[in-house]
């Protein structure tokens, strides 16, 4: 078997090992959920033609990592065919470097698969990104409103109509379950589970404890909306002393690419050996793998390491 089947099996392997992880990260978040808002036992009876259905389709959104009760600001089939011009690109480059027809196939699948989750990824991080920063003041809003002796129904109708995007907009959906009968802790836990953004969870535990037991729901939200200032404050703090790693880790990714090309402008005949030799393919295929590995790694740790 040579190196860069190894590598490509290798990669896949880490893939599969990171999407089980995130699922089990998923599945203890909404126990813990379940825990502290149950839900009732009609919401539970779902049909079997639902459930079939839901079943024959969740590995598929969990292997291309798509969440199809989320709205993408790049629609999805533009990220299919982003994946599909990055493995056309692949099985392009292939005939420079004259790999085999199978191995060039299974990295150009590879390669469609990492773009189609890696667009998906980043949408859905800026998407929870943009709602963690603005949940600040949505709570704000919302203790001002239930200070003055409005409802939490009439609060969550403001920041429909005042919060930017895509606070505005997940609030228009909560206010539309509102109408249809839904207390106002299961509209916002619906928002956690659409989104899986944790503060969210945090707001629907603190309604529902408040609304239930009684209380002033106004102090408990302050100090809620306190809370999580203090986070978004932490988060941003976390992601500028990392900045120097990131720099660091994207110049070491495009550094190979920038000297491989001066090399080649100054010199073509340097590097002849790289694009023309099946020894040179070999190394230039590995270094390429060695590069993307050790730059998802970089990124890996940073996330883990600045995660709240």
């Amino acid at each position: 078997m040579s190196i860069p089947l190894v590598i490509v099996l290798v990669l896949l392997l880490c893939a599969t090992i990171n999407t089980l992880w995130l699922d089990g990260r998923e599945r203890r978040m909404d126990r813990q959920l379940e825990i502290a808002l149950p839900t009732a036992e009609a919401a539970t009876l779902v049909s079997i033609r639902r459930a079939a259905k839901a079943s024959r389709w969740r590995m598929l959104h969990r292997f291309f990592n798509y969440r199809p009760e989320m709205v993408y600001p790049v629609r999805p089939v533009y990220v299919l065919l982003a994946g599909a011009l990055a493995a056309a690109g692949v099985l392009y480059l292939n005939e420079i470097l004259k790999f085999s027809g199978l191995k060039a196939g299974i990295a150009a699948a590879i390669v469609a698969v990492l773009v189609v989750r890696g667009l998906f990824g980043w949408q859905q991080r800026r998407f929870a990104n943009q709602l963690f920063q603005q949940l600040p003041d949505a709570i704000q809003l919302v203790t001002s409103t239930v200070r003055s002796g409005l409802p939490v129904n009439e609060a969550f109708r403001t920041i429909a109509r005042e919060m930017p995007q895509p606070t505005s907009g997940e609030f228009a959906i909560v206010c539309s379950e509102l109408n249809l009968g839904r207390s106002p802790e299961e509209a916002v836990e619906e928002v956690y589970r659409r989104t899986q953004v944790p503060e969210y969870a945090m707001f629907a535990v603190t309604l529902a404890v408040q609304l239930k037991t009684g209380g002033s729901l106004a102090e408990t939200l302050q100090t809620l909306g306190e809370t999580v200032s203090q986070r978004v404050a932490l988060a941003a703090r976390a992601k500028a002393l990392a900045g120097e790693v990131i720099f660091s880790s994207r110049a070491l990714t495009f550094a190979p690419l920038i000297i491989g090309g001066l090399l080649y402008w100054i010199n073509p005949q340097s590097i002849d050996l790289l694009l023309f030799d099946s020894e040179g393919n070999v190394l230039l295929a590995y270094a390429a793998c060695s590069v993307l590995m050790g730059h998802f790694v970089i990124r890996w740790m940073v996330r883990r390491e600045t995660s709240l």
